[in-house]
């Protein structure tokens, strides 16, 4: 038997590793605006999962993005629950037990809803009870900011109906671990929902009152209704209607009282691949839109009626 028969047998009798399923995805968005200028953005993204021989999934995560912002995650998951290295939720593990929405999620600023770092993420959940905990880094997921290390845990049990739950985030400290300004947070709270009325209440430390919220939902044929009344501000109340006249044309409108009973109205019409809405904001200003989606293409063409600004973007995913 020659060299090239005996290496070959050899191999045939090794165990072969098996190989991670790998997805590419990405997009690239040209936006136009009226003004002349003409802002590009792409963004690739690069996904790994395998189930390991102990029955365990390992999933790792990489984006790759303009001005050099990439980012990535790694989990592993199993029977003991999930734990996430890289860039994480900043408040994930206190807002998982904070039910009753006593303190507010951090965010990057007023355009953005979610801020995240990098840092250290664990949750599981066994017999109706969930804990999670976290560590935060002291850089934030953009790497455009240095943030407030953080430790933070929580817990949630459901009792027939019931859910309590109990928060905790560490004082701030600087990057060089220095106490910071502020204390430790911790927060309380239950939530029950019986047919369409669901209530919550809760109590965090940086609060002087407690925090008692209802919310009642009802649908009557092509309408629906959701009113939510808060006792912080004082008398605080929300009321989302939808109301659709057919399958093509929908009618939308909020009243909030938070800021001066401000109120939008939306009217949106949908045909075929093409969806136009037009919105009277709180503000006064009228912002319309028309939108064509190509499958993996969508063409949109906006007026934003407060900065009176007007765009055409086209993104492509794939």
């Amino acid at each position: 038997m020659n060299k090239t028969l005996i290496a070959l047998a050899i191999a045939a009798a090794l165990p072969v590793a098996a190989q991670a399923d790998v997805t590419i995805s990405g997009s690239v968005t040209t936006k136009l605006l009226n003004t002349g200028v003409i802002d590009t953005d792409a963004a690739l993204t690069v996904a790994s999962s395998e189930v390991l021989a102990n029955g365990m999934t390992a999933t790792a995560t990489f984006d790759i993005l303009e001005n050099s912002k990439s980012q990535g995650t790694a989990t592993l998951t199993g029977d003991f629950g999930a734990i996430t290295a890289g860039e994480i939720d900043a408040d994930g593990a206190f807002q998982a037990g904070d039910v009753a929405g006593t303190v507010a999620n951090t965010t990057h600023g007023s355009s953005s809803t979610a801020s995240t770092v990098y840092g250290i993420h664990f949750a599981g959940t066994s017999a109706g009870l969930t804990v999670a905990a976290q560590l935060n880094a002291s850089t934030d997921g953009a790497k455009v900011a240095t943030l407030a290390k953080s430790t933070q845990m929580s817990a949630t049990y459901d009792f027939n109906g019931v859910t309590a739950g109990y928060s905790y985030a560490s004082g701030d400290s600087s990057s060089d671990g220095t106490a910071g300004v502020n204390a430790a947070v911790t927060a309380f709270g239950v939530s029950y929902a019986f047919g369409d009325l669901a209530v919550t209440a809760g109590k965090a430390s940086t609060a002087d009152d407690s925090v008692v919220s209802a919310t009642y939902t009802i649908a009557v044929d092509a309408l629906t209704i959701v009113a939510q009344m808060d006792n912080t501000p004082s008398g605080d109340y929300q009321v989302d209607m939808t109301y659709a006249l057919s399958d093509a044309v929908s009618l939308t409108s909020e009243i909030d009282s938070t800021a001066g009973k401000q109120t939008t109205l939306v009217a949106s019409y949908t045909s075929g691949d093409m969806t136009a809405s037009v919105s009277k904001t709180d503000d006064g200003t009228t912002d319309a839109s028309i939108a064509l989606d190509y499958g993996n293409a969508d063409l949109t063409v906006a007026r934003n009626g407060g900065t009176e600004e007007s765009s055409i973007t086209y993104k492509v995913a794939f």
